[in-house]
Formats: structure tokens, sequence, C-alpha cells
């Protein structure tokens, strides 16, 4: 039996379809990089809350949930799209005492947040130098946080949250940021970015 075996010779590329290949390359790349920029630009957009009547500014996250002027609440903002813990930010602004300490806050914080929130836990506490050279109370803390409705069933969430401690006078401006365990570090630049551009007039 005669085994036949054919061969059958591929044309290299010239010089122009090289060039072609190499230029959709290219091109692929730029646009993969463009929409990875444009989705980033998106996501980290912000826009300036102001309240001149508190003497907060701040950048915010564009497109957020805002709620404003409510008791000590200067503002809060919620990231609506996120499950299943909705992010939050948010300036408070307290009354205290004219010898009061950033420490001093933090300690009622804490005796409030634990007939507040259930499974509440302080975490670290730690003194910061802020971008004006203040000096503020750092403290992180954890809780349980669980569906008020008995008639809906929902799984109880892990809570991490930080509070920033300023104080300004016979005032204390808090400023929090709160999110489900799980995705704390991955969204703490939004609270980082927070405290880098708030203003306090």
């Amino acid at each position: 039996m005669t085994r036949i075996v054919v061969h059958e010779d591929v044309p290299a590329l010239n010089f122009r379809q090289r060039w072609n290949t190499y230029l959709a390359l290219f091109s692929a790349v730029v646009a993969l990089f463009v929409g990875i920029t444009l989705r980033n630009n998106a996501l980290n957009a912000t826009t300036t809350f102001e309240d001149l009547e508190s003497g907060i500014r701040a950048q915010i996250p564009r497109g957020w949930l805002v709620e404003s002027g409510s008791g000590s609440l200067v503002f809060s903002a919620e990231d609506a799209a996120a499950t299943p813990f909705k992010t939050l930010l948010q300036v408070s602004i307290i009354p205290v005492g004219s010898d009061a300490t950033p420490r001093n806050v933090v300690d009622q914080i804490n005796i409030e947040r634990a007939q507040q929130f259930s499974s509440y836990r302080r975490m670290t506490q730690t003194e910061q130098i802020l971008r004006d050279g203040s000096a503020a109370i750092r403290m992180t803390y954890t809780y349980a946080q669980s569906e008020p409705n008995p008639f809906l069933e929902s799984p109880t969430i892990a809570v991490e949250g930080v509070d920033v401690v300023i104080l300004r006078g016979v005032q204390a401006v808090i400023v929090t940021y709160r999110e489900e365990r799980s995705a704390f570090d991955d969204n703490l630049y939004r609270f980082e970015n927070l405290l880098q551009t708030l203003e306090i007039f």
C-alpha cells in the first residue's frame, strides 16, 4: 500500500499584511485601555458638597444618594447600587464641652453605638494628623446588621466602619465610612478621598 503525503505550503505574510496585523493588535490594546480609563473615571467621579451653615465642604461620589440637614447630620451619601450593604459616607456635627478632647468624644460615641448596633465592637483607635495639621482620633469598629422587618428573610451582614473625630471649638466633626466587611478595604479609598478633600470653615 502506498501512502501519499500531501504538503500544503502556507504562503508567508507580506510586509503590508504583517503591518496590518500589528496595527489591528495595537488598536485593540488602545481601545481596551481607553475603555478601562473611561470606566474608572466614571466610577471615581466626584461632586462638591457644600453646607455654608455647617461650614463643611467636601468631594463625594457622583450619583450617590445624598441626605442632608437632619439634626446633627450634615450629610450622608449612600451607593444605592451596592449590595448587600449600601456603602455609606457621612459627616455629622455634635456639640461638646469647651474642655472636650477627641478621645472623650470617641468614648461617648462608643457608648451610644453599643446601644444602637448589634454585636458592636471597637477594633482600633489611633491618633491622626489631618491635611491641615489638626489632630484627630481615628477609630474602627464592627457590628452586625440584620433586617428589622421580621417578614423579610435576610442574612445578617457583618459591617465594618471607621470614624475620624475632629474638634472645632465647642463642636466635634465626625467623618464616617461604613461598608460590608468583605468590601471594606476595596472601597476605603472613597473615605480617604472624602477626608483629604474635607474643608471645615
